[in-house]
């Protein structure tokens, strides 16, 4: 199994939206969504209501008609392509066993990409990927934790994003001790030449064929 591991520096740094942007693009791959309970306040001030209403250690759900409810990134993973969608639900002391389980639904031979700050912290990637955005100055504890298994960082930008953001989004990751290749994306750009350069350095890892 190949593993794609996209993490972020905070929430709301464009996870999501890398990963959709990788699934259009990248052949034949799977997702894997990691949702994990958190105690106390939300700390993502969401209000997806996981916390609240799991009944067990952790939860794998594959069910199409929980998959595809619009607005959930699930959706958004199979409507980008991805062949199959898997959503593991879990409290944190489980992680481990839950994100082993939730592997099994996959065959030996998948491509998955996995969407989730958690997993890096039980599991290895054959590609792991920080994204980050010069909106968003907050890191969190958890992605200083797993820095050193980053092989390359995203910086997730919009239109109105200048050139001394970018910089200063650079120097944040290195205070991290990040210092993996580091690439310039705007997803929702439509023939954006930097990420035509980030797709191309992907499938080269990939072993895929490479756009001229």
């Amino acid at each position: 199994m190949r593993i794609i591991s996209i993490t972020g520096t905070a929430s709301g740094v464009g996870k999501t939206t890398v990963a959709r942007f990788l699934l259009q693009h990248l052949e034949d791959f799977s997702a894997l969504k990691i949702t994990t309970k958190h105690e106390g306040n939300c700390p993502r001030h969401s209000d997806c209501d996981v916390c609240e209403t799991m009944k067990h250690p952790y939860t794998i759900t594959t069910d199409p008609l929980q998959i595809n409810q619009a607005g959930k990134d699930t959706a958004l993973f199979k409507y980008a392509g991805a062949r199959k969608v898997v959503w593991l639900q879990t409290y944190s002391e489980y992680l481990k066993t839950g994100i082993a389980e939730a592997l099994t639904y996959f065959s030996k031979n998948d491509s998955v990409i996995v969407e989730g700050n958690s997993f890096l912290h039980a599991h290895d990637a054959d590609i792991s990927i920080l994204v980050t955005t010069p909106r968003e100055i907050k890191i969190k504890r958890s992605t200083r934790e797993i820095v050193s298994k980053i092989d390359l960082a995203v910086i997730n930008i919009y239109a109105d994003d200048s050139s001394d953001d970018i910089i200063k989004t650079r120097e944040r990751l290195h205070h991290i001790g990040c210092y993996a290749p580091v690439h310039i994306m705007n997803p929702l750009q439509d023939n954006y030449t930097p990420n035509e350069v980030f797709l191309n350095h992907m499938k080269e890892m990939l072993g895929q064929l490479v756009q001229s």
